[in-house]
């Protein structure tokens, strides 16, 4: 009995394999793969409890912004096109495309759209569940 089911998983691999290269043509070239373009890694400790992972994407126009305000948790962010201004406790910098920063909970901040083109950034959030994510500083 084993040896039957061991022959007949062999031959149902074996089938998908010539299945799958049958699919392409002879000569053809194998398709594009993908192209890292940026891998960072933020080691972040959290309490034990429910999160919610938030992922998002904001397109920032020019003269536009976010005012000072705080996250519930720790926010990754990296800009995508363009610059903007970062202000935080260290001060004010300029950050680019293909950069990143990082937030921890509690961490005031603003970020400000002072180019003439769009910016657009990605942002990655681990919030509590319950609570507010983001306050505004008033």
């Amino acid at each position: 009995m084993r040896s039957n089911l061991y022959r007949i998983t062999v031959s149902v691999l074996v089938a998908w394999i010539i299945g799958g290269l049958a699919t392409r043509a002879v000569g053809q070239a194998p398709p594009p793969t993908p192209v890292r373009v940026s891998l960072m890694s933020f080691p972040i400790t959290v309490a034990t409890g429910d999160y919610a992972l938030v992922n998002q994407v904001l397109d920032l126009p020019p003269g536009s912004g976010v005012p000072l305000h705080y996250h519930s948790g720790p926010v990754v962010v990296t800009v995508v096109t363009g610059e903007l201004t970062l202000v935080d406790d260290a001060g004010e910098r300029i950050v680019r495309a293909g950069e990143s920063w990082t937030e921890k909970a509690g961490d005031k901040h603003a970020i400000m759209n002072k180019s003439a083109g769009t910016v657009r950034v990605v942002s990655s959030a681990l919030f509590p569940q319950g609570v507010a994510r983001t306050t505004v500083v008033k």
